[in-house]
């Protein structure tokens, strides 16, 4: 029992439409450009990218205390300065993002099991069965209000796991403008820059 590759031709052209749709999703090597600034909203921070090109292959990031974002190394590689970026970036929201969710958590007392910070491509955030949350990093992008408004949600989903009308009376109890949140999210996620 193979497949028939015959047929290749034939299912391309029938997905040809969604192909090319999430293919401008994709982000290339010529939309990768470094970055001038960085701009975290969630924590109100913009940081200045600065790039010095030094021999060897690879790239170190660090932070000045003057707000200045420093990549050294080989600079010159759109991808590798993504992928150096992105590192900097994974660290800083495990930085961020799990102690505002365990503050939260104590606040509202809502408990969790663990917490887990993850690049997720289609969600900001979940919950488990076992109570376990991922965030996703890139909501140092968003403003204050709406990583908050993610926090509650997943925070949530441990005393209720669908989006139930119970659900969301749940959210609404904690975050009064949960619809309205959500719908602002859509909006701040088309400010994430490409290289994250």
């Amino acid at each position: 029992m193979g497949f028939d590759e015959a047929r290749i031709p034939e299912i391309l052209e029938s997905k040809a439409g969604w192909i090319s749709k999430h293919l401008g999703k994709t982000p290339t090597v010529e939309k990768l450009q470094r970055p001038e600034s960085i701009d975290l909203k969630s924590i109100q921070e913009c940081w200045k990218v600065e790039y010095l090109a030094t021999s060897g292959g690879g790239l170190t990031v660090y932070e000045g205390g003057d707000g200045t974002l420093a990549v050294e190394g080989a600079v010159d590689d759109p991808l590798r300065v993504a992928g150096a970026l992105n590192e900097w970036l994974q660290a800083k929201a495990g930085k961020v993002l799990v102690p505002w969710l365990q503050e939260l958590s104590r606040d509202l007392s809502i408990p969790f099991a663990r917490v887990t910070i993850r690049r997720q491509k289609t969600r900001w955030g979940s919950c488990s069965k076992q109570r376990s949350i991922n965030l996703n990093r890139n909501l140092l992008f968003f403003p204050p209000q709406l990583v908050r408004y993610v926090l509650v949600h997943e925070l949530c989903h441990t005393k209720q796991l669908d989006h139930s009308e119970k659900f969301w009376s749940l959210v609404e109890g904690y975050e009064p403008d949960a619809r309205r949140r959500r719908r602002e999210i859509e909006t701040a996620s088309g400010e994430i820059p490409p290289w994250a």
